[in-house]
């Protein structure tokens, strides 16, 4: 919708237009690290559930123990991976959002400059429309004026 009508309203609407596009792709972007997100914390919740199956499985059985605290502390280590990799995703949709929030306010901005530009535009065409009314009106007087006046036949 806001790049119809930036298209609608021709050159006064390119910068809209660029700020609904930047807008746009900054909202793409933010959904892509949510879905990111989500599969991060899958994958956490998987390794999570792997660790503590094994951590009881090496009590079970004394001999499997030390490979399966390998294996845990495997699984650990991939959960402080993904853990650190969660954080740097959280961090830029922050900024995403930081950036959405001043991608807001200059489109508010620009929709306050052209509602202050309609708002002329509408009082400038109320006087025309007053100028030429006032101009017929005077067309007419003009015209009831001359129509006694005739000129002489042309010799």
């Amino acid at each position: 919708n806001a790049a119809i009508q930036a298209a609608m309203a021709g050159d006064a609407g390119r910068g809209f237009a660029v700020v609904a596009d930047e807008v746009q792709r900054l909202a793409e972007r933010s959904a892509d690290a949510t879905r990111q997100i989500e599969t991060l914390v899958k994958a956490i919740q998987s390794d999570t559930k792997e660790a503590v199956a094994s951590m009881e499985q090496s009590t079970a059985e004394v001999v499997a123990g030390a490979r399966l605290a390998q294996d845990a502390g495997s699984a650990l280590e991939a959960i402080e991976t993904v853990s650190r990799h969660l954080a740097d995703l959280i961090s830029n949709i922050s900024e995403s959002a930081r950036q959405q929030a001043g991608a807001a306010t200059s489109i508010s901005d620009t929709m306050n400059v052209i509602q202050e530009i309609t708002t002329q535009t509408s009082a400038g065409t109320n006087e025309t429309a007053a100028s030429i009314g006032n101009l017929a009106e005077l067309a007419n007087e003009l015209r009831h004026s001359v129509a006694g006046f005739r000129l002489p036949p042309a010799d």
